[in-house]
């Protein structure tokens, strides 16, 4: 994709043109980042697609080769591997298991576990586990 910037004048007002021949996830959360600020995930719930900010997202888990992220009170299924969502998504999200990514804002409490795992509990009340490999670098990320 060609990037073009343009530098204008104060006077002017600032706007962002996309060509583009199809509206992507990718495309759609730029397009989401420009108007409101903030990253926007596009979900899917009962066959309706729906916006839901990275802010709101307390974990997203992989299920049965399918993706879903978990908000406070909801549940969709998203169109990305998680790989892919850990390139996409901010320093608020760390992998805590190889079929999990946790949103450390959304953690109230951790506390250690059987195994060398930690378990962690969120300020919806669920309790996620963070498995032995990725420990260390969850320590290091909230300086413990």
């Amino acid at each position: 994709m060609k990037v073009t910037i343009q530098t204008i004048t104060e006077k002017e007002k600032e706007e962002a043109l996309l060509r583009i021949t199809e509206m992507t996830p990718d495309l759609q959360m730029a397009v989401s980042l420009l108007e409101n600020g903030e990253q926007v995930l596009i979900g899917q719930r009962d066959g309706e697609k729906v916006p839901c900010p990275i802010s709101n997202i307390y974990y997203v888990e992989s299920v049965d080769e399918k993706t879903f992220a978990y908000t406070k009170t909801d549940c969709l299924e998203l169109k990305y591997k998680l790989y892919e969502l850990e390139n996409l998504l901010d320093s608020r999200f760390f992998r805590c298991s190889k079929s999990m990514i946790c949103n450390v804002r959304k953690i109230r409490s951790v506390k250690s576990g059987e195994n060398a795992r930690l378990n962690a509990t969120l300020l919806n009340g669920e309790t996620l586990i963070i498995t032995r490999s990725y420990v260390s670098g969850f320590k290091k990320r909230l300086g413990l």
